[in-house]
Formats: C-alpha cells, structure tokens, sequence
C-alpha cells in the first residue's frame, strides 16, 4: 500500500485535515481514472454512463433531463450535451410527455439497456477491486467520515 505521502513525494503536511483533504481528491481523482478506463472500450464517458444508469433506475418510466440533472454527480455537467450524444449513439430514445408537451422525457433505448448489461468492468470496480483494499466495515466508516466532512 503506497501512502499519499510516497506518491506526492511530500513529506509535511500542516495538519491532519490538509493531508486528509488533499487525499480525498487525489483518491477521488484516481477512482475517475478507474472509471474511464473501464468505460473506454464501450466508447461512454463516466458522466454518459451516470445518466444511463439514471434512466435504467426509471426504466420504462422514462424522466425529464431536469430530473437527470438533478441526481448527476456533476452539476456542473452540459446536460443538453450528455442527452444529444447518448442519442445520436441511439443508447437513448426522446418522447414528447403527454401530460405537457413541453416536456420531452427520456428513456433508456434497448441498445442502451443492452450496452449497461455489457459494462461489467465498472462494477468490478466496487465488487472486486475495493474489497480487496478495504473491508465493508471499513467502507461504512469512510462513508460516514465523507457526510461528516461535508458536514
């Protein structure tokens, strides 16, 4: 197990939560890697896999870009993009609401249902690769230390 401190070469920290901090991002930046290059060989982004996985939560329902925007990890993410490209792959299908028809809701397409089922590289990541790390026990704990850290 490399320690931050080996990784970063530094050595002095001015306290517990500038190094506890500064390891949140890095590990969050490493996981983000994790994910990309799993998503690579299936041609989706992490932010394109989150909203087809989204849509699978209320498949065949289907929802609003405004209600995907609202669970995105990213808030910052170009929703309007995210949808146009999911589209153009076909992973994804668009239909006028019938209660309002300003409303466009989207649904998971069967290809895209199809594509979820192949990506099983992602889940390896928290079924098989963080267990070997980190116990369930200890999983929890980081868990509630990150809401805790958000306060």
């Amino acid at each position: 197990m490399r320690k931050l401190q080996d990784e970063l070469n530094k050595r002095k920290w001015r306290n517990g939560q500038q190094l506890a901090m500064t390891n949140v991002l890095f590990t969050a930046q490493w996981l983000k890697e994790q994910f990309s290059q799993a998503l690579e060989p299936y041609h989706v982004t992490i932010q394109q896999y989150h909203v087809l996985r989204i849509l699978r939560t209320m498949h065949p329902e289907g929802m609003s870009s405004t209600e995907i925007q609202q669970q995105l990890m990213d808030k910052t993410s170009d929703v309007s993009r995210l949808i146009a490209r999911l589209h153009k792959l076909k992973l994804i299908k668009r239909r006028k609401s019938k209660e309002d028809g300003r409303i466009t809701n989207l649904f998971l397409s069967y290809r895209g249902l199809e594509l979820l089922g192949q990506i099983r590289a992602v889940d390896k990541i928290d079924k098989v690769m963080l267990p070997k790390h980190i116990t369930e026990e200890e999983a929890q704990m980081l868990s509630a230390l990150l809401d805790k850290m958000r306060g």
